[in-house]
């Protein structure tokens, strides 16, 4: 496994690689993605006169090269055409300033990771839905997370999942460099069981071994492989997004401590 420190400027430098290769293949620019920043928020007029808030670089380099727990959700696509953002930017939270996620799948990997962090083998967080924003974005900012797509490019409100598997194959190289710099250790894989967690373990944890329905183990590196729900599903609720993640991983972690 690779023993290499994660860092933008790094993860930049395959996200650079992956651009010029897109370009060349006609799938055009792509959007940023990898460790969650945790700056300062800053706030901007778009061209469209709506204001935006976006989390500027803070010290989530080193909080994410020296944690236990090193949690990358990886995703398909931006369903936002034509706009390859930097999803890096996106998480903020400022209550005086009536600043908050609505999002549902930011939503959802704010929960999630609360319930990962707070969870062990002995004990399964619960789902707390009066839980407070405060203290969901406490857990988050002193947290090390991630947020990756398969498919740099963006798409539709709908996934082609042919299309998603066509891409993760053409740019398979890159997708794997960036896996291995991240070298997150608890990976939740947003597509339902579909072919996120198969090509990631065909990728870069083939000796992965099941450990339930939902999670897969690879013993050197200490990685956990878990399925989800997409988490911005309509017909599931944050609830339900929450349990299917948590009540595996705890599952699995008793498993590997019995």
């Amino acid at each position: 496994m690779n023993k290499t420190k994660y860092s933008h400027a790094e993860n930049d430098k395959i996200l650079d690689i992956w651009e010029e290769f897109s370009i060349k293949n006609g799938d055009g620019e792509i959007e940023r993605d990898g460790v969650a920043y945790k700056g300062c928020i800053h706030t901007f007029p778009g061209a469209d006169e709506k204001v935006y808030h976006e989390r500027e670089v803070g010290n989530e380099e080193s909080a994410w090269n020296n944690s236990d727990k090193r949690i990358l959700f990886v995703a398909k696509e931006l369903n936002d055409p034509n706009n390859p953002y930097d999803s890096r930017v996106v998480i903020t939270y400022d209550s005086k300033n009536g600043i908050a996620p609505t999002d549902k799948f930011l939503k959802s990997m704010l929960y999630i990771t609360k319930g990962l962090m707070e969870s062990t083998a002995d004990k399964v967080a619960e789902f707390n839905r009066d839980e407070s924003m405060d203290n969901i974005m406490s857990t988050w900012d002193k947290s090390a997370v991630a947020k990756i797509n398969v498919k740099k490019q963006p798409g539709g409100s709908v996934s082609d999942m042919a299309e998603i598997d066509s891409y993760m194959q053409t740019y398979r190289d890159l997708l794997k460099r960036q896996l291995l710099l991240l070298n997150a250790n608890i990976i939740v894989c947003c597509d339902n069981k579909t072919t996120i967690l198969s090509t990631i373990k065909q990728l870069v944890y083939p000796e992965a071994l099941q450990l339930n329905d939902e999670v897969w183990y690879d013993e050197c590196s200490k990685t956990l492989l878990i399925e989800s729900y997409h988490l911005s599903a309509w017909t599931k609720s944050y609830e339900d997004k929450y349990n299917r993640v948590i009540s595996n991983y705890a599952d699995a972690l008793a498993k590997i401590n019995a």
